[in-house]
């Protein structure tokens, strides 16, 4: 069946608003666009929708990103993820659409408090790459990311404990999603998540995710964000609340 009008505009200006965060961010935009399109279908069908969005619509960002990424760190981040990519594909498939919706929102709801509380810090130097912390890290994320488009904030907490600059935070951000919503998506095709209605969504919610990630990019070029604490962590705070909520009154 196609979508109503009111639930396709909701889901044409979630994908709009979606896209100029990670735009502007270089993360976010599949966890929002999850949480909130769990509000009307199930995590089954809502995570990898948002995923394949994620990756068509940051094919923009990629050539910067390519230049600017801290690879010896993205090496060891890449290999933890493929490592647990396996594991959250069962766990999507396997767990019952209400409880998995609880799950995504508080997931995504942790990694948000956790950024408000990531102190500042005056320091400018890069705090030294650990093999072993970087490849937990990019384990975490990756399984966080295939289970619930919720592997932004363990991968950012990380990156901001590294202490890099905002552009290499972005540019590493915006190589491992494409690669772990890669890796996730040939998962969930092979366990058959994949289907008509993905591709048809999908193309009703790619130009307004295309055009907010083009509007957050030409943010991002006059004005870097300072902080991720001001910028997309009350959001997923927001969208957590309101998915919890709802389940708590169905």
């Amino acid at each position: 069946m196609p979508p109503t009008f009111p639930i396709l505009a909701a889901a044409m200006s979630l994908a709009l608003l979606a896209g100029m965060v990670r735009g502007y961010c270089g993360f976010g935009f599949a966890m929002l666009m999850a949480l909130g399109l769990m509000l009307f279908m199930a995590p089954i069908q809502a995570v990898p929708l948002a995923l394949v969005l994620d990756l068509v619509a940051s094919m923009g960002l990629w050539r910067r990103a390519l230049r600017h990424a801290d690879w010896p760190c993205l090496r060891y981040l890449l290999l933890g993820m493929a490592a647990t990519t396996l594991i959250g594909v069962w766990l999507l498939a396997s767990v019952p659409a209400s409880p998995m919706r609880i799950v995504v929102a508080l997931l995504a709801m942790s990694g948000a408090v956790a950024l408000l509380c990531q102190r500042e810090t005056a320091s400018a130097v890069p705090r030294t790459h650990h093999p072993g912390v970087t490849l937990g890290a990019g384990g975490l994320s990756g399984l966080c990311m295939t289970l619930a488009s919720a592997g932004g904030p363990p991968l950012m907490l990380y990156l901001l404990y590294r202490r890099m600059p905002p552009l290499v935070i972005r540019a590493t951000a915006i190589v491992f999603f494409a690669a772990s919503s890669s890796a996730s998506l040939l998962g969930l095709g092979l366990a058959g998540a994949l289907h008509a209605s993905t591709w048809h969504w999908a193309a009703w919610l790619l130009l307004p995710a295309l055009l907010g990630n083009a509007l957050g990019q030409w943010r991002f070029e006059r004005t870097p964000p300072r902080s991720l604490k001001i910028s997309i962590a009350p959001l997923l705070i927001g969208l957590s609340l309101w998915v919890l909520i709802r389940e708590a009154l169905a």
